[in-house]
């Protein structure tokens, strides 16, 4: 006798049941529960009656997806959603990305000219918010300040992670200098007033007044800025007649819209805004340099600077890196510009090679026969010079020689192009070549110099010098002093971008 429609109850109990089964299969396989074993399950507890009726657990699992207990996250793959998707920033961070593209990110760093102490970017915050210069302001004091306490905070973690007992890890000088330079605003701003929720800003403004009176002008020999906190008091007091209460005005906008939904969207849209710190981007970002020498270098085409500007930047990168940066900017440079900085490059990275191993040849010459250890000065300075060939035969030093210019040529690096490109060895920053540096030429001329120093260096370690050597030589440094040419004019035209920036700045104020 053929049942009619499952009641109901029926349909709740057998939902309830195939629930527990992809709830246990998750346990056992992991979050993404592959459509496979979810078949071999149901087949298993008889909800399909045979692994051939594969169309049966797609129905099944369609009307979980449709009832919002399952999502498909990619062809053939699950998600169970017995409970509320758990928050996730990198999802609001997307979302902010798809939104507003660049314009609701700002980066910053805090750091000098050759260091970074702490980099982040702000999701949600607008890129150009720094032409405000209070803002301005206020956003480099902020920064600094979360910068060092970051840092503190990472030292704290680095220190308890290489301890075998955390409990008993000993505490990092920077956390507990931050620990010690915090707790003042801590207590003022968190515990302190008559509610226990920290002063008022009228108040710590009349506090810090009161207290600069009584601050020593330095302790230990050390100088407190005193004039400077003076300054920053009461710049931050003049503020205070301007600010405004911003958490008031939000809360009147609610209570006016009623139940205007859109206007509480508009509100909570103004304040979805996400902070990500992290140390500097080399300690973390493994692809930092070919993320960073593709900047350097669409940038470079964008303004439309020469192959030299181009090529300055590649060259102290690695092969690999330049080659991936290389194929994404095909597009833009174009196939024969692309081959043609790839040549410069490789000629300069030859170069390199051949100077490497010349500077090392004249190196041993001069040093050969001398102690390991020669001091020499007088009573103001002692200087020590290290003699690292000492322990070295001659044939031991030539053998190394030839290996690292034998293992250059099999990774296609061949000796023409070495010749060619020595003079970009030390390009952009000289013209001639490193180990030049290292030698007194007297009176030679810098390229009968190159040359005879080349031939004799290939000659000690048993390599044949090639029959066009010297049109190799000249043409490497016709080519160099191209080039130089055109990273002149490059920076000239950098200069004046600059200057034009600075003065636009300046008319401005």
């Amino acid at each position: 006798m053929r049942r009619g429609r499952p009641s109901y109850l029926e349909n709740e109990l057998r939902i309830s049941r195939i629930i527990k089964i992809l709830v246990d299969l998750q346990r056992r396989k992991g979050d993404i529960l592959r459509f496979s074993d979810i078949h071999e399950e149901f087949v298993k507890a008889g909800i399909v009656s045979s692994i051939k009726y594969r169309g049966n657990t797609r129905r099944i699992l369609r009307r979980l997806v449709e009832k919002g207990y399952l999502e498909q996250v990619e062809r053939g793959k699950y998600i169970l959603k017995v409970a509320p998707k758990p928050f996730q920033v990198a999802e609001f961070i997307r979302e902010i990305r798809e939104k507003y593209r660049e314009k609701m990110i700002y980066g910053w760093r805090v750091g000098g000219h050759l260091w970074t102490l702490v980099e982040g970017i702000i999701f949600g915050l607008p890129r150009d918010i720094e032409e405000n210069s209070v803002y301005k302001a206020v956003l480099e004091v902020l920064l600094i300040r979360l910068a060092d306490i970051f840092d503190a905070i990472v030292k704290l973690g680095i220190t308890a992670k290489i301890s075998k007992d955390v409990k008993n890890a000993p505490i990092p000088y920077t956390t507990v200098r931050e620990f010690v330079l915090n707790s003042l605003p801590h207590i003022i701003g968190e515990y302190s007033g008559i509610d226990g929720d920290g002063l008022p800003a009228e108040d710590i403004v009349k506090l810090y007044k009161t207290v600069l009176k009584h601050i020593p002008r330095e302790v230990d020999g050390q100088p407190i800025l005193i004039d400077i906190i003076k300054e920053y008091v009461d710049v931050g007091e003049k503020l205070l007649n301007k600010s405004i209460n911003i958490s008031r005005l939000i809360n009147e906008a609610l209570f006016l819209s009623g139940e205007d939904t859109e206007v509480w969207r508009k509100i909570k849209e103004l304040e979805k805004i996400v902070l990500v710190v992290y140390p500097p981007r080399h300690l973390v970002d493994e692809n930092e340099d070919e993320r960073e020498l593709y900047e350097l270098l669409r940038h470079s085409i964008e303004e439309g600077y020469s192959e030299a500007m181009l090529l300055a930047h590649m060259r102290v990168y690695d092969e690999e890196i330049v080659e991936k940066v290389m194929n994404y900017l095909e597009p833009i440079l174009g196939k024969k510009r692309k081959n043609r900085l790839v040549l410069l490059y490789r000629l300069a990275r030859a170069g390199m090679i051949l100077d490497g191993i010349v500077a090392s040849y004249l190196s041993f010459k001069e040093k050969k026969g001398k102690l390991r250890y020669t001091e020499y000065g007088d009573e103001l300075e002692r200087i020590i010079e290290i003699n690292e060939f000492a322990n070295k035969t001659e044939e031991e030093v030539l053998s190394e020689l030839r290996r690292g210019l034998e293992y250059a040529r099999r990774h296609g690096y061949t000796l023409e192009d070495m010749i060619k490109g020595v003079w970009l060895s030390d390009w952009s920053l000289n013209i001639v070549p490193g180990f030049t540096h290292l030698q007194n030429m007297g009176s030679k001329d810098t390229i009968v110099f190159v040359k005879e120093s080349i031939k004799e260096t290939l000659k000690a370690i048993g390599i044949r010098v090639p029959r066009n050597y010297d049109a190799l030589v000249e043409e490497g440094y016709k080519l160099v002093k191209e080039l130089d040419e055109l990273l002149k004019s490059d920076s000239e035209r950098v200069r004046a971008s600059l200057k034009q920036h600075f003065t636009k700045n300046d008319t401005y104020g």
